[in-house]
């Protein structure tokens, strides 16, 4: 449904990168970039900003065309977004029932997505949760053939969260592509479908294999290990296999162990000792007594004090994870330093 190839575009703040990314009919794909790379690709798609090369193409026809004619067909819920504030939430769906002409029952809507219970509510006093929901549920009545969703469920509570994954896998299953962008990729990993990360690199996939990541395993052992190797954690209800080199570091307090991926934290079922042991052969490195550290992200070794070390991480957050002083020297020996 939507297919872009080749996307090359330079802004102040964001630069899109060569991306290519393909959202089939009744498929999900989430996206994790920041607020800059997500209203950019946004508006490329929408046709709201010029592509410095490479072409985007909806239902086979390219963007701009396809937009002209059947703009209706697109869903988009952006993060923030205006509203009649005067309107009480039954005129609001009313209202644009009326303006698209669609043939769908708003209360229905309404209905699931927990809003009926709130139609005679003014806007205004909507929470931002509410205001989510009555976003989405607008998109809805237009059956949209493409759902462009940012931050689904940024800041929301369990609940919301639920029903808004509920329903995107409804319109999955009735035919629509849908296309989440979410600022956290805890968020894009918990919504599900194909993950993707978008940063100045470009796109990839967020469980791309790193073959520069290999080190004195032999290559054969290295990828057998590397099929049936993944970490569980859980998020919500549900449970998470990472890669073990998407995994930046790993750190245990007051007794429970989590892992660190891209800057966020996810609760692991393993101690740190067990985790220790199943990393060890992917280049991870016990460097203090709650931390394991991924070698392969580690990019400045700095001396504080005599007695006080650390590791900068090349992550998005520069995490600084301390190394112990009895660890120095076996730290040297394995980096050959």
């Amino acid at each position: 449904m939507l297919k872009i190839k080749n996307l090359y575009k330079k802004q102040a703040n964001s630069f899109i990168n060569n991306i290519n990314l393909m959202v089939e009919k009744g498929s999900l794909v989430s996206i994790e970039a920041d607020r800059e790379f997500s209203n950019t690709l946004i508006d490329l798609i929408l046709d709201k900003e010029v592509i410095g090369s490479g072409e985007i193409y909806i239902d086979k026809i390219n963007h701009s065309d396809y937009i002209h004619k059947n703009k209706g067909n697109i869903g988009v819920i952006f993060r923030d977004e205006g509203f009649y504030e005067r309107f009480t939430v039954e005129e609001y769906m009313r209202y644009y029932t009326e303006i698209i002409d669609s043939k769908v029952n708003y209360r229905e809507i309404m209905l699931k997505l927990s809003l009926l219970e709130i139609a005679g509510k003014r806007i205004k006093a909507l929470s931002y949760t509410r205001r989510k929901m009555l976003s989405f549920a607008r998109e809805i009545l237009k059956e949209p053939e493409l759902l462009i969703f940012q931050d689904p469920i940024f800041d929301i509570d369990k609940n919301a969260t639920e029903i808004i994954l509920k329903n995107i896998e409804e319109l999955c299953n009735k035919g629509a592509a849908v296309l989440s962008i979410c600022s956290s990729f805890k968020e894009a990993m918990l919504i599900g479908g194909k993950v993707y990360v978008l940063d100045e690199n470009g796109l990839r996939e967020a469980e791309d294999k790193k073959e520069e990541a290999i080190t004195s395993e032999s290559k054969e052992k290295l990828e057998f290990m590397h099929k049936i190797e993944k970490i569980p954690a859980k998020i919500e209800e549900r449970i998470l296999l990472f890669d073990p080199f998407e995994i930046d570091y790993a750190e245990s307090e007051s007794g429970v162990s989590s892992l660190n991926v891209r800057g966020e934290k996810f609760q692991c079922m393993m101690s740190l000792t067990e985790l220790e042991e199943r990393l060890r052969c992917f280049g991870f490195f016990r460097c203090h007594r709650s931390y394991i550290v991924n070698l392969q992200k580690v990019k400045e070794v700095v001396t504080w004090t005599r007695n006080s070390y650390s590791l900068i991480l090349g992550d998005r957050g520069k995490s600084s994870i301390p190394l112990s002083k009895g660890k120095i020297t076996e730290l040297k020996e394995i980096l050959k330093i």
